[in-house]
């Protein structure tokens, strides 16, 4: 916009909010109820699910993952699928809702979401409040098969693995997040106007660099910090999986070298501004900020060898698993809660021992699972199979383990 080029763009506060350690134990975070309109292929829907395992299952293209979808935009998040805010809602339809009555916070709640026109609108207990103020409200943790390829794709993937577990154990960085894409977009447009000439190089550039310093410490430092409770998660649950044959570990790979996690506010901010300062002649000749926290990224090893270039399929799924089961165990630990668990056809994408370990870690809490066969539960927890067709569901039956059979004489 026109006022940028000589306004002085805005400064967020300093830093973000503390992590706040929450009971040791943790509390289940439970759905007793949800209503799902309109939403893509579902036109109705609601269910009572069970406090333990829930199975959808159906056809490919019936509305399986749309229900999990649905359900996992009640924590403030965005879609964990690649999609445009105006296709949530059911073709020819003007407005979607989804709604649930949930145990959390040691009361009931209750929370609404409507989708219109590409935008959302939010309530907490019957309260209007706005979208982003749902995380750390209502916890959610999904595993999809993208999620599974976060480890091979690239570092746009993990930083956003990153962002999105953070912002609900840290919800204003969602805020801080939002604040940097912002002063981001503006630092490339005037780098653009004043590599065509379109405005002259008087100073504002550096304006913007000091703003964009602040809030990009911020975010690094907060990143760095979830990634202090996340490894040693992560080493232990990949261990597990691996049946202690091979060890993981992780850190943070940043495009502004420093001792992050350590170096305090001010002399880092210094750092990233003089970064930005060295680094000004490759960014007005690319025409974008080339150094930042929008270039970093999340380095995975197994036994030292990186997985993303040098592991094995298995390799890398296994790391993907980990980080998502080590984000259950520190929202546990930090927000007091243990989040409820969406696996959307999952399974199928994993062999017997990575399916059993999922399983078997996930022990507690409840549980939304998506399928096409409704077979292979039956050692499971109590809980309910459901069958969906057209975005309707059909059927449903209660779910009990199957019990050993006595020893014979």
């Amino acid at each position: 916009p026109p006022w940028t080029r000589t306004g002085v763009p805005p400064v967020a506060g300093r830093g973000c909010a503390p992590l706040v350690v929450g009971s040791e134990g943790g509390i289940e975070l439970v759905i007793s109820a949800l209503t799902v309109r309109d939403f893509r292929n579902i036109p109705s829907l609601s269910l009572e699910p069970s406090p333990g395992v829930n199975v959808i299952y159906g056809d490919n293209a019936q509305g399986k993952t749309n229900l999990v979808e649905a359900l996992y935009l009640l924590t403030g998040q965005k879609s964990f699928r690649q999609t445009r805010e105006t296709d949530l809602v059911r073709f020819g339809q003007k407005t979607a809702n989804v709604s649930a009555r949930f145990q959390g916070g040691g009361r009931e709640q209750v929370v609404s979401l409507t989708l219109e026109g590409g935008k959302r609108a939010a309530s907490l207990n019957e309260l209007p409040v706005a979208v982003g103020e749902l995380t750390g409200k209502f916890f959610a943790v999904v595993f999809s098969p993208a999620g599974l390829s976060l480890v091979r794709d690239g570092p746009s993937q993990r930083r956003a693995f990153l962002d999105g577990a953070i912002s609900q154990v840290m919800p204003r960085y969602q805020r801080t997040m939002a604040d940097l894409n912002r002063v981001l977009f503006q630092r490339n447009s005037l780098l653009n106007d004043i590599n065509r000439r379109l405005a002259p190089d008087d100073g504002l550039l550096e304006v913007w660099d000091r703003s964009f310093s602040k809030l990009s410490y911020s975010v690094i430092n907060a990143r760095c910090r979830y990634l202090s409770r996340l490894a040693p998660f992560g080493e232990e649950i990949y261990r597990g999986i691996s049946g202690g044959k091979e060890a993981f570990s992780m850190a943070y790979h940043p495009s502004i070298p420093g001792e992050w996690g350590k170096i305090k506010e001010e002399e880092g901010e210094e750092l990233i501004f003089s970064a930005l300062g060295r680094a000004r002649g490759d960014d007005l000749k690319n025409g974008c900020t080339t150094l930042g926290p929008h270039r970093d990224d999340l380095d995975l090893w197994v036994d030292g060898v990186a997985v993303r270039s040098y592991g094995s399929q298995g390799q890398q799924r296994s790391c993907a698993l980990t980080l998502k089961l080590a984000e259950c165990r520190v929202i546990r630990e930090v927000a007091g809660e243990q989040p409820v668990i969406l696996l959307d056809d999952v399974l199928s994408e994993l062999d017997k021992a990575r399916r059993d370990y999922l399983l078997s870690g996930l022990a507690e809490g409840q549980l939304f699972i998506t399928c096409c066969e409704r077979n292979g539960f039956g050692a499971m927890r109590e809980g309910m199979m459901w069958r969906i067709e057209k975005g309707a569901l059909v059927s449903k039956r209660r779910m009990a383990p199957k019990r050993p059979r006595p020893a014979g004489p």
